[in-house]
């Protein structure tokens, strides 16, 4: 039974909300620079993990998913299909059933029809396809046809990337999807936390009226408060004494004065147009 073919992977993926537009494009161009599989190339830029890929390539075919890590090894399968197309086209032939007649065949892309027909030419036989993860073929290739635990995998299906070294990827590296739909690879190193705000300036603390020389008398001390200062903190207690003790000492002068006053106007010895005027030079 041949799986339909007019939907893409990415399409599929994009509908079944995997992946979005912007991660898409940067995916094709990708795939445009380096061939390989698009399902494979969106699972290494990290933008879905291969099981979720496979499930939504599943659903959005209508198509049976299986599990590599069950099968039997199937010798007469094996024989069907050559490693080297198995490793090239992602496809792994799982078992043959009706005396020979029909290949169960898992593949990582089940919209390559060429590849399907590819198959079905060289092994004689009706073609069965269901989807697995584009890894778990490239293990169920080493463990059943070449006999070999999977230690690692090749970064894209297709055309490998080149690169200076095999050392792998650096942990501190991470890759940004731009708005030109273009992947660009950071390095957390390259990042520069912003400068730390300057401090707010202190606030400046209030000016204290200096504190009075030790032989200021109390008149001066009175005098500065007239004059709109206040008392410094650093004043002794004599020198409040000193204060208060002039200040009783002006209540009373200020008593004498008044009664003075009121004595001269009462005998007619001060007229008030004259006191008034005395009282403003």
């Amino acid at each position: 039974m041949a799986p339909p073919s007019r939907n893409r992977i990415g399409d599929i993926l994009v509908k079944a909300r995997v992946i979005d537009d912007l991660q898409l494009r940067s995916a094709l161009a990708t795939h445009d620079q380096w061939g390989g599989r698009l399902s494979r190339i969106i699972a290494d830029l990290g933008l879905a993990t291969d099981d979720v890929i496979t499930e939504a390539i599943c659903q959005g075919l209508g198509m049976q998913r299986i599990q590599l890590g069950n099968v039997t090894r199937d010798a007469g399968a094996l024989s069907r299909v050559d490693v080297s197309l198995a490793e090239q086209k992602a496809v792994f032939p799982v078992s043959l059933k009706d005396n020979g007649k029909t290949l169960v065949l898992a593949m990582a892309d089940p919209t390559d029809l060429a590849t399907l027909d590819q198959v079905a030419a060289k092994s004689r036989a009706r073609v069965v396809v269901m989807v697995a993860g584009e890894r778990e073929i490239e293990h169920a290739i080493l463990r059943h046809y070449r006999g070999q635990e999977p230690v690692v995998s090749t970064r894209f299906g297709g055309n490998k990337r080149p690169s200076s070294s095999d050392a792998p990827e650096d942990e501190d590296e991470f890759k940004v999807v731009d708005m030109s739909g273009n992947t660009v690879v950071k390095r957390i190193a390259d990042i520069t936390p912003p400068a730390p705000a300057a401090p707010p300036p202190a606030p400046r603390a209030p000016e204290r009226a200096p504190a009075p020389a030790a032989n200021a008398s109390a008149s001066d001390i009175l005098d500065e408060i007239l004059a709109g200062g206040t008392p410094a903190s650093e004043w002794t207690d004599e020198d409040l004494k000193r204060l208060q003790t002039v200040q009783q000492n002006q209540e009373k002068s200020s008593k004498i004065l008044r009664a003075l006053l009121e004595l001269l106007l009462e005998k007619g010895q001060l007229q008030q147009r004259e006191l008034a005027a005395r009282m403003r030079l």
